[in-house]
């Protein structure tokens, strides 16, 4: 059992199917047009921005693709970080629970490291300066933040490998994360009874 009270498991079980159609829907619709956009997208630093105003104003549809895909992903990510909240505001934290609450925990930090890189990919002002700063906090993290910041990069300052390497990550690694920990999430469900 999740929660020590009836009642708190109750609304538990009632908010439970409603955030995670919602937040299983929003992914998926972000990675139906994440391919499609794939299709056209150039990862090259210096075509990267072009590609992505091709596909905005010149494709069929284009805009529609790009924007469906930042508002769902968008909103997977949202809908996420409400049920982490409705998770731990009824306990499921707890007892039997704790696979459960973790494996939750890697869905939401896996979705927000798409979120992340998928900001860094039009290569626009924008996202060139957040990368820069972001990457130079990374690198003083003491110990590994070197070794974070050189890998997010591919060296240690952005290069023409940096956008290969945000798009490697964005489209293929943290993806399969996510379905690893979205799995690992379903089975813990099931697991405690509650799919």
């Amino acid at each position: 059992m999740i929660a020590s009270s009836p009642q708190i498991s109750k609304g538990f079980r009632r908010a439970v199917p409603m955030l995670a159609a919602s937040t299983a829907t929003f992914f998926t619709l972000a990675m139906i047009t994440g391919l499609l956009l794939s299709a056209n997208f150039v990862p090259a630093l210096t075509q990267a921005h072009s590609s992505t105003q091709m596909i905005t104003n010149e494709l069929n549809a284009g805009w529609l693709i790009r924007g469906i895909h930042w508002w769902a992903s968008s909103l997977t990510l949202i809908t996420s970080m409400l049920f982490t909240a409705v998770a731990y505001w009824f306990g499921a934290y707890r007892g039997n629970a704790r696979w459960l609450w973790w494996s939750g925990l890697a869905v939401g930090l896996a979705l927000l490291g798409a979120n992340v890189t998928g900001y860094y990919l039009p290569m626009d002002q924008n996202a060139y300066w957040r990368l820069v700063i972001e990457a130079k906090l990374f690198g003083e993290v003491p110990v590994l933040g070197p070794v974070i910041q050189n890998f997010l990069l591919n060296g240690p300052t952005v290069n023409p490998q940096t956008v290969v390497r945000i798009n490697w990550l964005h489209t293929l690694v943290v993806p399969v994360l996510c379905i690893v920990a979205f799995a690992s999430h379903i089975y813990a469900a099931r697991k405690n009874s509650l799919l």
